[in-house]
């Protein structure tokens, strides 16, 4: 028997709900039990908090740094954590420094350091040149200013407010910048451009108040001038997209370490430049990635398709900026020799994640060359490709980012140039290293099912890497890089790994399609992740209590749809498991880590293919007797919601309840709002182009009607819960809003709520307690039996 959530307040419209999950609400749910809820739907509320705590209150391994110490078996670990603050509702950077013990495969501490919150540290580094050295760039709430700062033997030697130079600091991984020249004496940074002069009172004293009347009056003006504010401070000039509002584009900045001196460096036309670094010598040569754009910036995160260039250039600025590959670049890295950069390249337009191609730029011959081609298909056995020895089922390269510190040194052979990356590797992160000597790629953590894994960075044989399963969020482990015998060229990586501690009763496995398509290269190229309570308890009681019946099923597609999920902790994920249903997360054709023909093969087929996989996928985890087919419901995000919203007009009565999180409901009104229009004619395989974006004439509107779900509306009959950011520049909120007045008029069962100030994740603090308590008591409703 289930206990639904109280149906007066388990949906309101507006505002913080009234049985919110925060750490201190005992004494509150208590009084609002007494003020007219019902004890059933206030002790669930106190159930799910319980499980929102436990689940996403774990602390998430975001950097790591290891060193060598004078004994070989003891190394000292640098730690940064994500962690939320429940009280405050705000997420937290926290540092730790440890030494290991490494010794049978485990790393034991020997001595550890307090933990201190960073949160307002945007970016630090040592220098490579001078370990005493260290530059931080800290953004100051208090006092609403810029700062970077010089620190020397752990002692703060300057602090320069940089606060009037240019707007905030950029540290995120697309233009984020922090770099020290060889010689210690500049810092290179990305910052917003500064802001142009507001409106001021002219002073008529001045001394050049009296001016001739030369020149035109059509002429340009710069600066505050007649009391008017500078021209251009008004004049558009587009942030890129989701998770950059507001934010003006970014400038690269050098600071003189000696006196503070700063100089805002001159951007090539019409590129913003991002992952600066110094090249060798003390000519204070600087590479950096430059961003392109023609009539408007397209939105940059979750984009690995968009136009971009390798630049080479110099804090001169006599020396203009030479791009010297085009294409869609990122992550340039400075080999441990200076001979070269490796950068990571992916075809521009089209989907937007795909294979990429490791690319190498000789900084003496000037020429660029793959080290890792594109892969269509993986390939059964070892192969040699382009010259590069591939091991066997390698898919391609799926990087996001390099890692800030991806060299590992080779003992006895110094020549060696050992990259390390990590990659998805089907349904998993995969740790691989790339030798530059050699040619050859390696894989060096499983992938087979047990875990997914990822490298955080390296110093001489030392790699620090996070593991992590959908049972344990992420844990350190240390490898160390181990010789290869006498003529082999082969290396390995021997692991050490700190404890995990395991969700209890949560078990996992991966399924492979029973079913996918067979055209050409492309064959099974889809499986799922099934995670799933062993045992019932007394936290699944609400939803699966009797061992002899089949669970609950949640079916979890992936959003994009070029993503996929990993064997990674997902905290929504553990805590839908904790209370008792199984979560099928499904890797339909066009996710990443199949091989580039599989990612293709999902063009043109936005609103058949992927449908077809999820509920076979689905219907394979009935037959198997592991879900319950009459209480099957639906949790989709992005793409994944716009899937959903298709499913619930195409399928009607096979899911319960349909949460969409965020979801594309009209394809043509997405095209018009979207930071990323392309993507609407991409997913279509219809053309774009950036530099003459096309015009949404009657003929693309039909076609993009015709794959929408707000062109369905009738066939809907099953409960839908709408969750959206207001912020969301990805997927903008209106078009989800107008689905939901449509099927409200309707008579439809629809419930809708709005995050303020969220994007399209819907990952603030605030958003994630109250949307995982929403999606619990909607899940109640909707398979309570009496209501239905």
């Amino acid at each position: 028997m289930y206990i639904p959530a109280n149906s007066s307040s388990s949906f309101s419209s507006s505002g913080r709900n009234t049985s919110s999950m925060d750490t201190h609400s005992n004494h509150a749910a208590s009084t609002e039990a007494g003020a007219g809820n019902s004890g059933a739907s206030v002790n669930f509320a106190r159930a799910v908090q319980e499980v929102f705590v436990q689940t996403y209150g774990k602390p998430a391994l975001a950097k790591a740094s290891v060193r060598q110490t004078a004994k070989p078996d003891v190394v000292g670990v640098d730690l940064v954590t994500s962690q939320r603050d429940f009280t405050n509702d705000i997420k937290r950077k926290v540092s730790q420094s440890m030494t290991l013990w490494l010794h049978d495969g485990q790393a034991d501490v020997l001595a550890d350091c307090q933990a201190t919150d960073i949160s307002s540290e945007v970016s630090v580094l040592q220098s490579p040149t001078d370990s005493s050295l260290r530059a931080v760039l800290r953004a100051s709430k208090e006092k609403s200013g810029c700062f970077v700062e010089i620190w020397r033997d752990g002692v703060l030697a300057s602090n320069y407010d940089v606060s009037a130079a240019h707007g905030q600091f950029y540290g995120d991984e697309t233009f984020g910048s922090l770099a020290w020249s060889n010689d210690n004496s500049y810092l290179l940074y990305a910052a917003e451009k500064p802001e142009y002069a507001k409106a001021k009172t002219e002073d008529k004293s001045s001394s050049d108040y009296d001016l001739e009347n030369d020149g035109s009056i059509g002429d340009e003006i710069t600066g505050s001038v007649a009391g008017f504010a500078d021209p251009r401070r008004y004049q558009l000039d587009e942030d890129w997209g989701e998770t950059f509002n507001g934010k003006r584009p970014p400038v690269l900045v050098a600071l003189r370490v000696a006196d503070g001196d700063v100089r805002i460096l001159t951007s090539p036309e019409g590129v913003s430049p991002g992952q600066a670094l110094f090249l060798p010598g003390n000519d204070h040569r600087i590479a950096f990635v430059g961003y392109a754009h023609g009539a408007r910036k397209p939105g940059l995160v979750y984009c690995q398709n968009r136009p971009s260039g390798l630049f080479i250039s110099s804090l001169l600025d006599s020396v203009a900026a030479e791009c010297v590959h085009n294409g869609a670049v990122r992550s340039p890295r400075l080999t441990p020799s200076g001979r070269a950069l490796v950068f990571i390249s992916t075809a521009p337009g089209g989907p937007h994640a795909a294979t990429s191609a490791l690319m190498l730029y000789d900084l003496a011959t000037r020429s660029a060359e793959v080290v890792v081609p594109v892969i269509d298909h993986p390939s059964e056995s070892p192969q040699v490709l382009d010259g590069t020895r591939l091991p066997a089922g390698f898919p391609g390269l799926f990087v996001n980012q390099l890692p800030h510190a991806p060299w590992l040194g080779c003992a006895g052979n110094p020549s060696r140039e050992l990259l390390a990356l990590t990659t998805i590797w089907r349904s998993t992160y995969a740790v691989v290293t790339v030798d530059l000597l050699t040619r050859r790629v390696q894989r060096h953590t499983p992938v087979d099912g047990t875990a997914s894994a990822a490298v955080l960075g390296c110093a001489g044989d030392l790699l620090a890497a996070s593991f992590s399963t959908p049972g344990s969020p992420s844990t350190l482990s240390v490898g160390r890089l181990e010789a290869p015998a006498a003529g082999e060229d082969s290396v390995t990586v021997q692991w050490h790994r700190r404890p995990a501690a395991a969700q209890e009763n949560l078990l996992w496995n991966v399924v492979p399609s029973k079913r996918g398509i067979t055209e050409g290269d492309v064959q099974s190229s889809c499986e799922s992740i099934f995670v799933y309570p062993a045992q019932p308890n007394d936290l699944t009681k609400y939803f699966w209590h009797d061992k002899s019946q089949p669970r609950p099923l949640v079916v979890m597609p992936h959003g994009g749809p070029h993503s996929t999920y990993t064997l990674d902790y997902n905290p929504l994920v553990s805590g839908l498991v904790r209370m008792g249903f199984g979560v099928l997360l499904v890797n339909f054709t066009g996710s990443l880590g199949f091989g580039q023909n599989a990612v293709l093969a999902q063009i043109g087929r936005m609103d058949t293919l992927s449908l077809t996989e999820i509920q076979d996928a689905a219907a394979a985890i009935h037959a198997a007797h592991n879900g319950d087919p009459k209480r099957t419901v639906y949790l989709g995000g992005s793409y994944s919601g716009y899937t959903g919203a298709l499913l619930a007009a195409r399928v009607p009565g096979f899911y319960r309840g349909i949460v969409l999180r965020n979801p594309v409901i009209a394809v043509a009104d997405n095209a018009a709002m979207s930071d990323i229009p392309d993507w609407c004619w991409a997913e279509l395989g219809l053309p774009y182009s950036f530099d003459a974006p096309p015009a949404l004439t009657p003929e693309i509107y039909k076609k993009m009607w015709a794959a929408s779900p707000s062109s369905m509306v009738d066939a809907v009959r099953d409960p839908i819960l709408l969750m959206l950011g207001a912020s969301d520049r990805r997927v903008p909120p209106p078009q989800s809003k107008a689905y939901y007045s449509r099927l409200k008029a309707a008579g439809k069962p629809v419930q809708c709520r709005v995050y303020p100030n969220v994007g399209h994740p819907l990952d603030s603090v605030e958003a994630e307690r109250d949307s995982f308590a929403s999606i619990a008591r909607f899940y109640a409703k909707s398979l309570d039996d009496s209501s239905h």
